[in-house]
């Protein structure tokens, strides 16, 4: 179903595409954490260099790497926006797949690591306040 621009997701039509989703966020989880440890390491030695050379050299392979990786990063959101799902949190790896439930917005939502998409959440909160999907509704695939 498409609301504009905008997919919206059945269950089953969001566990159809989670084979695509987790290869993506699984490559988005692992680019970010090394996202992050690069860019600690470029700033632990931005802080300490006295101007060396070797320093200079591995602050500008550091800096290369946080560009390429971002790139990547940048790469997946896009491939994520044109399914019409939301990365939500780049370490955990957490999505919301659009939808309608009780004729209200709202979020069916997957993080690495689970199964299948069992649960959701309100277009007006988050993470926090996501209930599981009723057992007849996830019976239904």
């Amino acid at each position: 179903m498409e609301l504009g621009k905008r997919l919206l997701y059945e269950i089953d039509t969001a566990n159809r595409a989670l084979p695509l989703v987790r290869a993506i966020i699984r490559d988005v989880v692992n680019d970010f954490r090394v996202l992050r440890g690069a860019g600690r390491q470029q700033r632990a030695l931005r802080a300490h260099h006295d101007g060396d050379a070797v320093t200079l050299s591995r602050i500008g392979k550091l800096s290369s790497q946080v560009d390429e990786v971002s790139s990547r990063i940048e790469g997946y959101l896009r491939e994520l926006d044109e399914l019409s799902i939301e990365l939500r949190d780049l370490e955990t790896g957490s999505v919301d797949f659009p939808t309608i439930m009780n004729g209200l917005p709202a979020f069916l939502c997957w993080r690495l690591g689970e199964v299948d998409v069992a649960w959701w959440h309100a277009a007006n909160t988050g993470y926090a306040n996501r209930q599981r999907l009723p057992q007849t509704a996830r019976a239904s695939l």
